[in-house]
């Protein structure tokens, strides 16, 4: 098998979304296939793929992804050995398993930018704490395989994946307990924290894209998307040594032509937080909503944009976010990955709802990064978790239809989202404050500091049971118990 080649240039085609870049690409094809150029084109989803195919409509390819093959990974490493299909679409999550070598002589295109981080945090019971401690030992706060269990736990991630498909197994592991097996067995790092009073742990892996190798194993890479610069994406691609050039794929787009008007949900200088967003309307943290009438911040920020929203706008919201109260047909909640995805394009409005900050325990695994690499992510990850994304989200509306004339209106968490979207691809757009100022807003108690904190955080430290710390200090319950939760964190950092 070939070296790998060390191609660190990467070719960027950035336009606004649905200006035309996968369309560009497709056009340029045809050239390339007939001077003799293998392409590799990699989706973000496998929903997709028919679009794609549909549009490369008298073109030759073959497509290798869950859909045409049970298993992708060696079907997908034949035919770019083989190289007899000289034009494969696969997804994002097929290329990236792929041995780098194969990719000699393979121009890969990535459609939209690649998610090269992941920080989840799992807490497992003392149970299921046991089953991985039978197969990783711990020290000073990492997990790590145990080089006896690799069959072992190579054989539970097989029941757990032939289970997942539906095959006639049965799998003791959680699906939680197959990351953390399968980063233990991959050589991630994997922190565990400290126990709470009732046993539980928090266990949380560091899952960085191996994509570097792939793309520097390629003959020519280009990757097309809305914005490269301050994400993730370009963090780490510095961190690895790459540069950026412009791709020959680059659109021309005359920008959206319709008028747009941002309304950001909270007045200036405030930010949207899941902490601020769960606080209820008595200035408590909401442990559960039942489902009842709308009683936290989140509910009333979603009232006010309806109030002002025509009918049936967009609804982008986290998982957290539960608006069981919403009416049937009020909204169409849509999916949080939904870059590429025409299927909305009816719609003129939209209403942004999640939130994009770091949780305390990714804080922990940014801290870790920026030892490793010598450089901060914090700012990356808010651009990638809350600023591209809205901006994905915020473009599956009409805005994205080049002969839209009706007025396109976007109810956004803050001042944050509403200046990116004016800076990058909507110059022209209005921002009106008058929603922002209808909202009940309360403190995010992330960023500005409870009084009683300190005090707390040193009965902590003493050992302190949940409820001697109520009696001395007032302060609430399930307040304390998030409290604790980020001082154990802190403390493992």
């Amino acid at each position: 098998m070939p070296l790998i080649a060390r191609n660190k240039v990467i070719h960027t085609a950035l336009g606004a979304p649905g200006a035309g870049k996968t369309e560009s690409f497709i056009q340029h094809a045809p050239r390339l296939l007939s001077e003799g150029k293998c392409i590799l084109l990699a989706l973000p989803t496998i929903k997709l793929t028919d679009s794609i195919v549909q549009r490369c409509n008298g073109i030759a390819l073959r497509v290798v992804n869950s859909t045409t093959c049970q298993h992708v990974s060696p079907v997908l490493a034949s035919a770019l050995r083989e190289k007899c299909d000289r034009f494969l679409i696969t997804t994002h999550e097929s290329l990236f398993q792929v041995d780098p070598r194969l990719l000699n002589g393979w121009v890969v295109v990535i459609d939209e930018i690649p998610q090269v981080l992941s920080l989840p945090y799992y807490w497992f019971d003392p149970i299921e704490l046991g089953s991985i401690h039978v197969v990783a030992y711990e020290s000073e706060g990492q997990l790590f395989l145990r080089e006896e269990q690799k069959v072992g736990v190579e054989l539970a991630l097989e029941t757990h994946r032939a289970a997942a498909v539906g095959a006639d197994r049965t799998s003791m592991l959680s699906k939680a307990g197959a990351i953390i097996f399968q980063s233990l067995l991959l050589g991630r790092t994997v922190f565990i924290d400290s126990a709470t009073d009732s046993g539980n742990r928090c266990i949380r892996p560091i899952l960085e894209l191996d994509c570097w190798s792939r793309l520097m194993a390629a003959e020519e890479v280009h990757v097309l998307g809305a914005n490269v610069k301050g994400g993730l994406f370009d963090s780490f691609a510095q961190a690895h040594g790459f540069t950026f050039t412009l791709s020959m794929f680059t659109p021309d787009f005359a920008g959206y032509q319709c008028p747009i008007t941002i309304y950001p949900l909270l007045p200036q200088g405030k930010k949207y937080s899941k902490s601020a967003a769960l606080t209820t309307l008595d200035g408590e943290r909401a442990q559960k909503h039942d489902g009842g009438e709308p009683r936290q911040i989140i509910d009333a920020l979603l009232n006010t944009a309806l109030s002002k929203a025509g009918n049936k706008p967009l609804l982008f919201k986290n998982n957290w976010a539960d608006f069981r109260w919403l009416p049937k047909g009020q909204a169409t909640v849509c999916t949080m990955d939904s870059r590429g995805l025409n299927d909305y394009m009816i719609a003129t409005d939209a209403i942004l709802l999640f939130g994009g900050n770091p949780s305390p325990a990714e804080k922990c695994g940014l801290d870790y990064l920026a030892n490793k690499y010598g450089r901060i992510f914090t700012d990356s990850f808010v651009t990638t978790r809350l600023l591209e994304t809205s901006l994905q989200a915020a473009t599956r509306t009409a805005i994205r239809v080049s002969e839209n004339t009706q007025p396109i209106r976007l109810f956004v968490q803050d001042e944050r989202v509403a200046s990116y979207l004016v800076s990058t691809y909507m110059p022209h757009a209005l921002i009106d404050w008058s929603l922002s100022l209808e909202a009940p807003v309360l403190e995010d108690r992330r960023t500005t500091q409870d009084a009683r904190r300190p005090e707390v955080n040193e009965l902590f430290a003493q050992g302190k049971k949940n409820a001697e710390i109520v009696r001395l200090t007032g302060v609430h319950r399930n307040t304390l118990l998030s409290w604790r939760k980020e001082w154990r964190l802190a403390q493992a950092a």
